[in-house]
């Protein structure tokens, strides 16, 4: 049955959107998002297709024209697409060095096709055979579904979004995606016919695709045995892929599954084209494949997500495998942005055993519509409370928060330096910083966890803060003059530690998000280095580069480009420096900081900086 739908749009506008912060308090940057309301009158159909005429409506998209990547001219012969002869076996995982996991079978209750949840078998019927999920298993794969949706729009204009996807270059599957991933070519066409002709043809593309790129027989041959070219409809694929495709239609059609947005109107959950199954086996959203505001889709952003994958199985293996005192701050589901928890540590002979200390950070957006996950790459922290009140705090940790992002993400972040503040142990107090308190409140899972142990290297005994950042402007380094400090006796060596990133911009040079500012420190006159970003600043695809360290690829922004010391969802890991060697072993010593844009005068914009003097114990 046919309604009218007010629907809206989320328009990705723009060029890479080096816009300015909303704020300098919890805000890494802006550049995300612009939302457009839009009227239509659309008819919404069941994704069964219990509808012959009608697969339901789609807000319209802008015109757009796909990106010429300048792949090499393709050879226009016929190309021989039979499998390899058989190779003697090899364990792919052993190989690589990835530790395998068994299949899980499934439990009491039924599916659930939430991303986060456990995703059960399937079988697909490709143009080379059938395959099935428990039959090809290795515990160490990841797998990758890259969606044709024919045009679903209630009143087409322009090029429709799922056309410019499927024709994007694929050389990437092949060139930047790690060597444990399948990916599959599916398709929402409802008639046999056309299905396969878009399937025949994208297995075609593919084939001389391998050809143009890759020289290596060998290397060829891996990458047709793991890319699939699938003809049942995805709606229908057997098992746990046909049902959530099924279920996430269904979802995605339902005017209930809008998000409202205030005043810039409701948002429609997107179409899935893509979404994985991990390593975890877990349902994974992938998405936006945009590589910035306002660009086309891309097959080539999918490339990312696996590596992401092999950095989730590597903490939740480091997570089983390590010997560590663990101490809950949080476990619950919360809205609010700043939190403040006790926890209780191991009392004070205890802790002066442990010279290690990581904080681990996960959090979860459980819902299937990404707009109603958080919007902005927010500064994230956790604060040392010197008081039960919290009145005096000290920085031991930062992230940044991703653009809006379905399921997990988590951090291990190292904050040994910061032992010595705690180090009385028993109940202490932090608090929690998941961006701005006054921003729109989302619903999500936190947890956040200390972990302690030991491993042999002198422990920190105190540490002192030198100094914090401010307004990246004329008079920066007036508001950062010298500054005396004590090493204790007993202690055996000394660290500058610095938490660095730089957020907003000002004076029309994008500081400080996108610019090279540079940092100076001296330490009785003795200069440690200068400090640079080690990211390449305003490079395009600088963070996600770092996807198998753990930036979250697809976030529905500009997480792609690389900032000045910092990506959207990662930690901002504190830079250490050794200066035990510049001490004078007198009663005071000086400590000198100045900063500059690539040799010149601050630039606008903001340094968020936490300095500190840590001293430690000798090493066992």
């Amino acid at each position: 049955m046919k309604r009218s739908q007010r629907l809206v749009l989320i328009a990705l506008l723009g060029t890479i959107g080096f816009l300015g912060c909303e704020d300098n308090s919890g805000s890494a940057s802006s550049g995300g998002s612009t939302i457009i309301v839009t009227e239509m009158d659309g008819a919404v159909g069941q994704a069964d297709g219990s509808l012959e005429e009608d697969l339901g409506a789609i807000a319209d998209m802008a015109p757009m024209t796909a990106v010429d990547q300048g792949a090499p001219p393709l050879d226009s012969q016929v190309v021989d697409m039979a499998m390899p002869d058989a190779a003697v076996p090899v364990d792919q995982c052993e190989a690589l060095g990835f530790t395998k996991r068994d299949f899980y079978e499934g439990g009491i209750g039924g599916p659930s096709y939430n991303f986060g949840a456990l995703a059960g078998d399937f079988s697909v019927t490709t143009l080379r055979g059938e395959w099935s999920l428990r039959a090809e298993w290795s515990g160490c794969d990841s797998y990758v579904f890259l969606t044709h949706f024919p045009d679903l729009r209630g009143n087409p204009s322009g090029a429709w979004f799922g056309d410019l996807v499927w024709g994007s270059q694929l050389e990437a599957l092949a060139l930047t995606s790690p060597k444990n991933v399948h990916y599959f070519f599916i398709s929402y066409e409802r008639a046999p016919a056309a299905r396969a002709a878009l399937i025949e043809a994208q297995q075609t593309r593919f084939e001389q695709t391998l050809v143009a790129w890759l020289p290596d027989e060998g290397e060829r041959d891996h990458w047709r045995a793991r890319v699939h070219f699938v003809t049942d409809r995805a709606s229908e694929i057997e098992g746990s892929v046909g049902g959530f495709v099924t279920d996430y239609m269904n979802y995605l059609f339902d005017p209930s599954s809008s998000v409202d947005l205030g005043g810039r109107g409701m948002a429609q959950a997107p179409l899935p084209f893509a979404f994985a199954i991990d390593r975890q086996q877990r349902w994974d959203s992938v998405g936006t494949l945009s590589p910035h505001v306002g660009a086309s889709p891309e097959w080539s952003m999918v490339a990312y997500s696996p590596h992401f994958y092999n950095h989730k199985a590597a903490l939740e293996e480091r997570d089983s495998n390590e010997e560590v005192t663990k101490v809950e701050l949080i476990d619950e589901d919360v809205t609010a942005r700043h939190i403040v928890r006790t926890g209780m540590l191991p009392d004070a002979a205890a802790m002066a055993n442990f010279d290690t200390l990581f904080i681990d950070i996960e959090v979860h957006c459980p819902h299937r519509n990404v707009f109603a996950c958080s919007e902005w790459d927010r500064i994230g922290r956790v604060m040392f409370c010197l008081d039960p009140e919290c009145m005096e705090q000290r920085e031991i940790a930062r992230w940044i928060t991703p653009y809006w992002r379905r399921g997990t993400r988590r951090w291990m972040i190292d904050a040994s330096p910061f032992l010595g503040l705690m180090s009385a142990g028993g109940e202490q107090t932090f608090r929690l910083v998941m961006g701005p308190n006054w921003e729109r409140g989302t619903e999500r899972k936190a947890r956040f966890e200390l972990r302690l142990s030991s491993s042999g290297k002198g422990r920190a005994l105190g540490a002192e803060r030198v100094y914090q950042g401010g307004g990246f402007n004329a008079e920066y380094n007036m508001n950062h003059g010298p500054v005396s400090f004590a090493v204790p006796a007993e202690a055996a060596r000394a660290e500058l530690v610095v938490i660095l990133s730089g957020h907003g911009q000002s004076d029309g040079n994008n500081c400080s998000e996108w610019c090279d500012h540079r940092h100076d420190f001296a330490v009785n006159g003795n200069p440690i280095g200068e400090i640079r970003s080690e990211l390449p600043v305003g490079s395009m695809r600088g963070c996600a580069d770092k996807a198998g360290e753990g930036v979250p690829p697809g976030q529905y922004g500009n997480w792609a480009q690389g900032r000045a010391y910092w990506c959207p969802g990662w930690p901002v890991d504190a830079l250490r420096f050794d200066i035990t060697e510049h001490l004078t072993a007198s009663e005071m010593e000086q400590l000198t900081y100045s900063a500059n844009l690539a040799g010149g005068q601050p630039g606008g914009g903001n340094i968020d900086l936490s300095a500190y003097i840590v001293w430690y114990a000798a090493d066992e």
